[in-house]
């Protein structure tokens, strides 16, 4: 995500600063007041309103406002900004970053890398891209990889994994309880309280090596290291961790400024949105929203359904920027976005691209999608669908069910952008970011926004 040098102030007149879903360093009266300079300057009877991920500080999101706010004037719109105060990024990365030099985890990544990898080789024994390619199976008589050189060697299983033509990998049950002894073994060489694997978490269903096989197995893997990584941190407890207590939360934070509180400030934007509705019918409305702002956004148009008259066909305009949605959350509120959304464009990095760069160097090797997928949101397979992620549009097994189809339906292919678009893409449609820190201001990727703003979908 990024990171502004030095804050950036706070424009009372368009930027509405919350913390947890209430009034922060702006206030209900601010508000007022920009609704008013609205009224009085807003000459194309067009507001947007941008809503930033829910892992960045109170300074990025500011510093984001300060690059898009120009580009929207000019495209003859009003911007507000929400400010929402999640920081959450800040927090993850310390949880994950010290394991990228810690020996047990190193050591049990490679051990999970070269087990499985064996398996790979057994299976694909035709495959000639992976002659001479069988790891040993003799532990401890060659130093572990780095985790960057690690995910590096795994390339060639990942490539011949993809084309395997319905193999499956086999695992025993002796092979399991071996793999949990061995990093029950290797976690006696340190003190207690320094231990990442307890006993209690890797018998039965929850073995790592179980899970990665039956992921691998079921097309619900992330690639082999980063499916080893994923595993071996959720048998450390991460996933605890890093879902409800931190994602969870930030979802809360979102619900909570749709409140009946007097503070609460979505509730109060909407106030005043529906005041500027009656006054100016015509009032035309973009949502946008990036990352979890996506989440923001359709809980804005649910509330704003709530709120207005059930023969009310007032409806609003949407991008998403990488949204970090479930299309399970989508579903939910699905047949309020029929009916409230009038125009609908979804940007997410292309396939390759997300599994291009490490979003926490040298320890998770893909973007942040792939870990709220995996880590944050609750899913048996650590695999749960988002609709900023193109891997879940193949429309192919597993991603079959209901849920999925419905709201890709809804959405539709011709509606959706996937960066980095090839060129001669059509003005709106165009996008060349290639991380997902920063996908808003992405140049391309603005100047598509801007030009729906100004032109319309």
């Amino acid at each position: 995500m990024p990171k502004a040098s030095a804050p950036l102030p706070i424009d009372p007149l368009h930027d509405i600063d919350l913390q947890y879903g209430r009034f922060n360093k702006t206030t209900a009266l601010d508000l007022s007041k920009a609704f008013d300079n609205f009224k009085e300057n807003g000459t194309s009877g067009h507001l947007c309103v941008f809503f930033h991920g829910g892992l960045v500080s109170e300074a990025a999101g500011l510093s984001t406002a300060g690059q898009l706010i120009e580009g929207y004037t000019d495209s003859g719109a009003y911007p507000f900004f929400f400010i929402w105060k999640a920081d959450l990024l800040t927090t993850v990365e310390a949880i994950l970053e010290p394991y990228r030099d810690d020996p047990g985890f190193i050591n049990a990544a490679n051990y999970a890398v070269n087990t499985v990898a064996r398996k790979i080789c057994a299976v694909l024994d035709t495959d000639q891209s992976l002659k001479g390619q069988r790891p040993s199976a003799k532990v401890g008589k060659a130093a572990p990889m780095t985790l960057k050189a690690l995910a590096s060697s795994t390339k060639l299983y990942d490539n011949a994994w993809a084309k395997r033509a319905g193999a499956q990998l086999p695992c025993s049950s002796t092979e399991l309880d071996q793999f949990a002894q061995w990093l029950v073994t290797a976690g006696k060489a340190v003190p207690e309280k320094r231990r990442l694997f307890s006993p209690k978490h890797l018998g039965g269903p929850q073995n790592p090596l179980a899970r990665i096989i039956q992921r691998l197995n079921s097309g619900h893997d992330h690639g082999l290291y980063t499916t080893v990584v994923e595993e071996l941190f959720i048998a450390a407890g991460l996933a605890e961790r890093l879902g409800s207590p931190i994602w969870g939360e930030m979802k809360r934070f979102i619900d909570d400024s749709f409140s009946n509180d007097a503070d609460a400030g979505g509730t109060a934007f909407l106030n005043h949105l529906c005041d500027a509705w009656d006054k100016n019918p015509q009032l035309r409305v973009t949502l946008i929203g990036h990352s979890a702002g996506a989440i923001y956004v359709q809980r804005f148009i649910e509330a704003l359904d709530a709120r207005l008259p059930a023969s009310s066909t007032q409806r609003v305009e949407v991008i998403m920027l990488a949204a970090a949605i479930t299309f399970d959350r989508m579903n939910v509120g699905l047949p309020i976005l029929r009916k409230r959304v009038s125009g609908l464009r979804v940007f997410g990095l292309d396939n390759k691209t997300e599994g291009s760069y490490w979003e926490v160097p040298l320890v998770y090797n893909k973007s942040l999608l792939y870990l709220i997928s995996s880590l944050c949101e609750a899913d048996p397979n650590a695999d749960k669908p988002l609709v900023g992620m193109q891997r879940y549009w193949k429309g192919t097994a597993p991603y079959t069910d209901a849920g999925i189809l419905a709201a890709a339906e809804f959405i539709q292919t011709t509606r959706a952008v996937w960066s980095p678009t090839k060129p001669g893409a059509k003005p709106g449609y165009q996008s060349h970011a290639k991380r997902h820190g920063g996908f808003a201001e992405e140049e391309e990727t603005n100047r598509s926004v801007c030009f729906v703003l100004q032109n319309g979908f």
